[in-house]
């Protein structure tokens, strides 16, 4: 009789072995399934959070001069206001005037704002509603297209361009001038 017990539990013990690999099996699957979801998640707000820092790299007059833009202190409520049509135009505005002025640290942190903002704000659209005008370093410098900087030759090829100008995606009006150097 003492066999056949031992046989029973044995069973038993086998049977309970075998749920628990199986449950082993599925939290490992979860367990890959929740990392991969981390990783996108940790993508999309390591990006949207580069921008805030960049942000806040900016020279404090930079950001002083941003604060009728950028209302309040969060995150969340820098991107709210970064993505409305109305703050990417005085944002843009404002990069201009930096850029025209050669203050290149900040122009480069605007700059990558307001493609950003511009990606941010086009995806909430059915089709892209801003492009930018980036023209080639060596065309010739078009007062149509181009703003030069007040150290610019008044006329030439473009050695540099410092802030991209955006055009209405659905007809292609030139709605911001790119910002161009000219030696």
């Amino acid at each position: 009789m003492r066999t056949h017990k031992t046989a029973e539990e044995f069973e038993l013990l086998e049977q309970e072995l075998e749920e628990t690999k199986e449950l082993l099996e599925k939290s490992e699957e979860l367990r890959e399934e929740y990392k991969s979801k981390y990783f996108q998640f940790k993508g999309i707000f390591q990006k949207q959070t580069h921008t805030f820092y960049l942000y806040q790299n900016l020279t404090e007059s930079s950001r002083e001069a941003l604060a009728g833009i950028f209302k309040g202190e969060s995150f969340e409520e820098f991107l709210a206001c970064g993505v409305q049509p109305g703050n990417i135009d005085a944002l843009w505005e404002f990069a201009r005037n930096e850029a025209l002025n050669e203050n290149i640290a900040d122009v480069v942190i605007l700059s990558k704002m307001i493609t950003y903002f511009v990606h941010l704000y086009n995806g909430t659209n059915d089709s892209p509603a801003l492009n930018f005008l980036i023209p080639d370093i060596g065309i010739n410098f078009d007062t149509d297209q181009h703003i030069r900087t007040q150290n610019s030759k008044p006329a030439g090829v473009i050695s540099e361009v410092l802030l991209a100008g955006l055009s209405n995606a659905f007809n292609g009006e030139i709605i911001k001038k790119a910002v161009v150097k000219i030696d």
